[in-house]
C-alpha cells in the first residue's frame, strides 16, 4: 500500500489542488457573466462571434434572408451579390468551438470552461519548461485570479480560446516524452491559426524553436495543423469567393473608406474613417507613421501589464525573472511576448478597451504569469503572489471593469427572456442596434408565423415592405433604452413608407468601389450614405407607378455627376451644381418589374441621403 508520503499520494494531492483552482476560475468566469456581462454578449465583436456560432450550428457559414435585404445587413456582416446570403467575417477557429455549446444550449458556458482548462494549460506549461511545482501552482493562481482573463472567458470573444490554444501548443512543443505530443501541438496550432492568424503565426514560430532539433516530428506537427489552416480557408471560400480571401479585408474594402484603410503598414490612407472614425480623427488625422506605431507599442505594453496580474507593479517581477533565467527556457516567453507586441505594431487600431484591456496580447499573459510566478519563488514570496493580485484588482483593476459593466445601457441589448416574458413565440421582431440583430436573430428563422424572426428597424419604406412580404405577421419593436431602463418588447405595425434612407442600406451592395454611412446637417435625420469617387451602388426600390426622386448631398463645392439607372435599362447621367442636399428627379423609366436602382459616382464628392417613389414636397 503507498504511503501518506508516496509519489502517487504527491500527484493525487497536486492533482486536486490543481482542480480546485480550475473550479475557482470557472466559479469567477460565471460570475463575471452574471455580475459585469449581466446575463450576455456585450461589444459588438462579442455578439458577432454569437451570431457566426449560431449560424455554423445551423450548418453553414452563412445564412439565407429575404427581401428587402437591407433588413438584415449591418455590421461585420459580408453579404453575397444579391444580399441574400450574409456571414460575419471573424475567423471561424472560434465561432466553431462556441458552436459546439450552441447545439448543447449552453454557449455562455463555453468561456468559463476553457478558463478552468486555462488554469490548467498555464500549469503544464510551466512543468513542461523545467519549473517547480510550487512555480507552476502560484503561476496558475495567478491565471485563475486574473480579472483579464476573467472577462475573456466571459465574454464570447475568441481570446480566451486562443490563449488557451497557444499555452497548450506550447506545452505540448516542450514535452519531448509524450509520444502524440507534436501532432497535438499541431492541432492547437492549427486551430489558433483559425481562430487568431497573426497569433497563430506567433505562436508557430515559438513551437518551430521548442521543437528545434526534433525534425522527425515535424510530419506530425504539419498533419495536426492542417484541420484548421482548411477550415479558415473553406469559410474565405464561401464568403469571399476565393480560397485566399480575406473576409476582413473583403469586408472593409466595400463597407469603409479610403480603399485599404483596414490594413498592415503604414501611410496616409491607412484608418478607417466609419469604423474608427473618432479614434482615425483623433490619433491618425494625417494617416498612420512610426510614431503612432510606438505609441500603440506602449500603450498595450502598459495595459498588458495591468492585464497579466491585476497590478502593473506586480506584473515587473517578470523583468526580475528574465534577468536571472534568460538563457533557461523561460527566455523563450519574454520573447513571445515582444514578438506578440510587435506583430500587431504594423496595425493602426489599438484595440484596447475597458475590462478587454490589451486584448492584442492575450494570447501571451500565461507567459508573463509563470515569469512573475518564477520571480516571486526566487524571492521566497511566492505565496504573496496571488494575494497581490487580487489586491491589485480590489485596488485598481476593477474600475475598468466596472465602466465595462455600465456602458451602452448596462446590459445585452437583446435578452430572450424580455420576449419570453411578454409571452411572443414567433412574430417578426424589429432591433434597432447592430448589438440587438446578432443576439437575436436566428440564422434557421424563415417564417415569422412559425417562428421568431430578428430584423433591423430602419424607419422607412423597408419596414413597411418587409412586414407586408412576410404576409403581415405579428410584429414587435425591442425598445432597448442606452440610459439604462429595463428593455421592453412592444406591438409594432411599420407605416406606410415611399422613403429609403441611403445610410439604411449600408453595407450596399456594389458593382464596385465603397459606401459607408456619414453625419450630415442638411441631410434627412442628418445621415446619408457617403459614396467613394467611382462607386457604383444597386439599390433596391419597391414598386410603384410614380416617378422617383433621389436625395443627393454634395459634399464637396465642385459639380457632382452620377449615372442613374434601372436594371439593364439605359442609364442617364444627372447633376448637383451647388454644395448641400438638393432632390434630383429620376427620368429614366422604370422597366415593369423593375427594383434595382443602380446609382454610379461618375465625378465629384457626395452621399446619398435618400431615394423617394412619390414627388419630394415642396
Amino acid at each position: 500500500m503507498s504511503g501518506p508520503s508516496s509519489p502517487s499520494s504527491a500527484r493525487q494531492r497536486r492533482a486536486l489542488w490543481l482542480a480546485a483552482l480550475a473550479a475557482v476560475a470557472f466559479g469567477l468566469s460565471c460570475a463575471y457573466v452574471r455580475f459585469y456581462l449581466r446575463g450576455g454578449p456585450r461589444i459588438i465583436d462579442a455578439t458577432s462571434y454569437f451570431l457566426e456560432a449560431r449560424t455554423l450550428a445551423a450548418g453553414g457559414f452563412s445564412f439565407q434572408v429575404p427581401d428587402p435585404t437591407a433588413s438584415f445587413r449591418g455590421r461585420f456582416l459580408l453579404s453575397s451579390s444579391d444580399g441574400h446570403a450574409l456571414g460575419v467575417i471573424f475567423p471561424p477557429g472560434y465561432p466553431l468551438v462556441l458552436s459546439l455549446a450552441v447545439r448543447l444550449g449552453a454557449p455562455l458556458l463555453l468561456g468559463p470552461a476553457l478558463g478552468a482548462l486555462l488554469v490548467a494549460a498555464t500549469y503544464g506549461l510551466a512543468r513542461a519548461l523545467g519549473q517547480t511545482t510550487k512555480v507552476a501552482f502560484v503561476a496558475a493562481a495567478l491565471s485563475a485570479s486574473c480579472a483579464a482573463l476573467r472577462y475573456h472567458t466571459a465574454d464570447t470573444m475568441s481570446h480566451g480560446l486562443a490563449t488557451l490554444l497557444g499555452c497548450a501548443a506550447l506545452g505540448f512543443a516542450f514535452n519531448r516524452d509524450r509520444r502524440g505530443a507534436p501532432w497535438l501541438a499541431g492541432l492547437c496550432l492549427g486551430l489558433l491559426l483559425a481562430t487568431r492568424p497573426v497569433s497563430g503565426c506567433v505562436f508557430g514560430l515559438l513551437v518551430a524553436v521548442a521543437r528545434r532539433g526534433r525534425g522527425r516530428d515535424w510530419l506530425a506537427l504539419l498533419v495536426g495543423v492542417l484541420p484548421g489552416v482548411l477550415l479558415l480557408l473553406a469559410q474565405q471560400k464561401s464568403l469571399t469567393g476565393s480560397w485566399l480571401g480575406s473576409t476582413q479585408l473583403s469586408y472593409y474594402a466595400i463597407s469603409d473608406a479610403p480603399p485599404g484603410c483596414f490594413r498592415y503598414g503604414f501611410g496616409a490612407d491607412v484608418g478607417c474613417r466609419f469604423e474608427h472614425g473618432q479614434y482615425v480623427s483623433r490619433f491618425l488625422p494625417h494617416g498612420f507613421g512610426l510614431a503612432h506605431a510606438l505609441r500603440n507599442l506602449v500603450v498595450h505594453l502598459f495595459t498588458f501589464a495591468t492585464d497579466a496580474s491585476n497590478a502593473a507593479p506586480l506584473s515587473l517581477l517578470a523583468c526580475y525573472a528574465l534577468a536571472r533565467h534568460l538563457r533557461s527556457p523561460l527566455g523563450l516567453l519574454g520573447a513571445g511576448i515582444l514578438l506578440q507586441a510587435l506583430a500587431y505594431l504594423p496595425f493602426y487600431f489599438d484595440g484596447d478597451y475597458p475590462g478587454g484591456g490589451a486584448r492584442f496580447l492575450c494570447e501571451v499573459i500565461p507567459f508573463c504569469q509563470i515569469l512573475v510566478a518564477r520571480a516571486a519563488c526566487d524571492l521566497r514570496v511566492g505565496w504573496l503572489a496571488p494575494v497581490a493580485a487580487l489586491a491589485g484588482f480590489a485596488l485598481y483593476g476593477r474600475h475598468g471593469h466596472e465602466h465595462l459593466r455600465d456602458r451602452e445601457g448596462g446590459r445585452p441589448m437583446f435578452e430572450p427572456d424580455v420576449v419570453a416574458r411578454a409571452g411572443v413565440e414567433q412574430g417578426l421582431v424589429f432591433v434597432d442596434t447592430d448589438h440587438g440583430f446578432n443576439l437575436g436573430h436566428d440564422p434557421r428563422a424563415r417564417d415569422p408565423k412559425t417562428s421568431l424572426l430578428v430584423a433591423r428597424a430602419r424607419g422607412d419604406a423597408h419596414d413597411r415592405e418587409l412586414y407586408e412580404r412576410l404576409g403581415r405577421p405579428a410584429a414587435f419593436r425591442y425598445i432597448y433604452d442606452f440610459g439604462g431602463s429595463a428593455p421592453r418588447l412592444a406591438p409594432f405595425t411599420p407605416s406606410p413608407s415611399t422613403r429609403l434612407e441611403g445610410e439604411a442600406d449600408w453595407p450596399a451592395l456594389l458593382e464596385r468601389g465603397s459606401a459607408y454611412p456619414i453625419y450630415f446637417g442638411c441631410a434627412s435625420r442628418a445621415k446619408a450614405l457617403r459614396l467613394y469617387p467611382g462607386t457604383a451602388a444597386r439599390f433596391w426600390v419597391p414598386a410603384s407607378d410614380g416617378p422617383v426622386t433621389l436625395g443627393w448631398v454634395n459634399t464637396g463645392r465642385t459639380t457632382t455627376r452620377l449615372r442613374v439607372g434601372w436594371n439593364d435599362s439605359p442609364a442617364v447621367l444627372v447633376s448637383a451644381d451647388s454644395p448641400g442636399c438638393s432632390a434630383l428627379p429620376i427620368t429614366v423609366r422604370r422597366p415593369e418589374g423593375g427594383t434595382a436602382l443602380l446609382v454610379e459616382l461618375v465625378s465629384g464628392e457626395g452621399a446619398l441621403d435618400f431615394i423617394q417613389t412619390s414627388p419630394t414636397p415642396g
